[in-house]
């Protein structure tokens, strides 16, 4: 019995070395960790919170919320690419863009929203949220909850894992043929998560576990009547409805696929997919 014991004691003891030694990759290699970013309405405060860059418009007014580091690295990029384009005559420096536009939407997939009647549809005391994941082409609207957040909130969110699907891309593959220019800016894509819940030019708030309660969150009021726009900032050109949002988003796919013109982003579209990002939109009166 004593010697099942002692095993027993060093097994222990193992699980939590290695626990400690995992907790130190994601404290050391910010890159590695859990990424999210949501907003969220509050019925109760009559008011929406921005966690991250996440898109609000009320009444067809949009707050800014782009990173500074993300206008910083889209800069960089689309230098980058367009200095290839230069010296090698192509558009092969950045994203295909040779790729088929994407039909355009017939507003059958609005979400929250009828536009036939300039009204949406109320979510009076009601919960709903999205999330979003690199894999996505669709919207996927209110599949998940973010919770708990309360009986009087609505959440629009993007949740992504910084190996696989961080939206700026740090977990993507250190090598993308499709897209140099975006490989030249990779070593300042894994800086940036550095600035994580940090304040200051280039710091962010992002859910990953080492989130500081204290950081200064931007709210928006609302008033009862607002028509309220949620969405991930995979629709660059927010609009006020779905069906708008989708045709900006094919027309900028057309006219700018690579993304280092009109919106300067660090990353492009892939041929073959809808969008360069995943896409989150609820819309509704308060």
């Amino acid at each position: 019995m004593r010697e099942t014991q002692m095993t027993l004691d060093r097994r222990l003891r193992a699980e939590y070395a290695r626990s400690d030694a995992d907790e130190s990759v994601f404290a050391n290699e910010p890159w590695e960790r859990l990424q999210a970013n949501a907003v969220v309405y509050s019925a109760a405060h009559r008011e929406a919170w921005l966690f991250g860059d996440c898109q609000i418009m009320v009444n067809g007014v949009q707050t800014p919320t782009m990173k500074r580091v993300d206008e910083l690295l889209g800069e960089v990029r689309s230098f980058a690419a367009q200095a290839m384009a230069l010296d090698g005559g192509a558009d092969s420096a950045t994203a295909p863009d040779r790729m088929r536009p994407p039909e355009e939407p017939d507003g059958s997939d609005e979400v929250a929203s009828d536009e036939s009647d300039g009204g949406t549809e109320h979510l009076p005391g009601a919960s709903a949220a999205s999330f979003e994941s690199e894999s996505h082409e669709s919207i996927k609207p209110n599949e998940s909850l973010i919770g708990p957040i309360g009986p009087d909130s609505s959440v629009a969110s993007d949740e992504s894992s910084s190996r696989t699907a961080e939206p700026n891309g740090v977990g993507q593959p250190e090598t993308e043929p499709d897209d140099p220019a975006r490989n030249l800016i990779m070593p300042f894509l894994r800086l940036q998560s550095r600035f994580a819940n940090r304040r200051g030019m280039y710091g962010y708030f992002v859910f990953d576990g080492f989130t500081d309660p204290t950081y200064p969150i931007r709210s928006v009021p609302i008033a009862p009547g607002d028509e309220v726009v949620l969405a991930s900032d995979g629709y660059p050109l927010l609009r006020p409805t779905l069906t708008e949002s989708e045709r900006e988003l094919a027309r900028l796919r057309r006219d700018d696929p690579s993304l280092i013109h009109e919106y300067r982003s660090t990353k492009g579209f892939v041929a073959g997919q809808e969008s360069f990002d995943d896409r989150t939109y609820l819309r509704f009166v308060a």
